[in-house]
């Protein structure tokens, strides 16, 4: 356990303090991942913004795959269920739902629970578009909707080199990992 904490004090360059008699810290990590379809029309939401393309994707609410996986991750960190607890797809008001609404309720029920999110990396799974160029606009918003700075926000894409649903365009993907610190 100390060596756990060593090395977190090493990579966040602050304390990390554990309770005496206690063996965790007041860090928490959680994961999210989310998989939708893909279909004619668009744009793509994505990231609580819309990226032009001639593809959108497919869900009961907005089919915000990061957003999505944004959600599970902070709802997983503070062990308060998942998306599909908090907006059940069998709720005709979840229908064509804004996925930033997800995130604002996921993260007041986190901060509820005495947690803030120090940082967030997330992975888009997606052939087509090219999500470079909207890298800066996406870390900014993410960092607006979790009340961070731009620079706690990791946004990577990787293709699916053809393989599978994602690879052949049919679907995309997206993962992140978020890291909570408790008051």
């Amino acid at each position: 356990m100390l060596r756990v904490v060593a090395i977190l004090r090493f990579l966040y360059n602050r304390p990390v303090p554990i309770e005496e008699g206690s063996d965790t810290t007041n860090l928490r990590v959680g994961i999210g991942h989310d998989t939708h379809r893909l279909g004619p029309g668009g744009p793509l939401k994505l990231g609580g913004m819309e990226i032009p393309y001639d593809r959108t994707l497919i869900g009961h609410s907005d089919a915000d795959v990061l957003l999505h996986a944004v959600t599970d991750a902070l709802l997983g960190a503070a062990s308060l269920g998942d998306i599909g607890q908090l907006f059940p797809d069998t709720d005709v008001a979840n229908r064509d739902r804004d996925s930033s609404e997800m995130v604002l309720a996921a993260l007041q029920r986190v901060m509820a629970s005495g947690f803030s999110v120090v940082n967030v990396d997330c992975i888009v799974f997606a052939e087509q578009p090219k999500l470079g160029p909207f890298f800066d606009s996406l870390r900014v918003r993410m960092a607006e909707l979790l009340e961070i700075v731009p620079e706690a926000v990791g946004i990577k894409a990787k293709t699916g080199e053809g393989v599978g649903p994602v690879g052949k365009g049919e679907a995309m993907s997206a993962q992140c990992v978020v890291l909570l610190e408790g008051k």
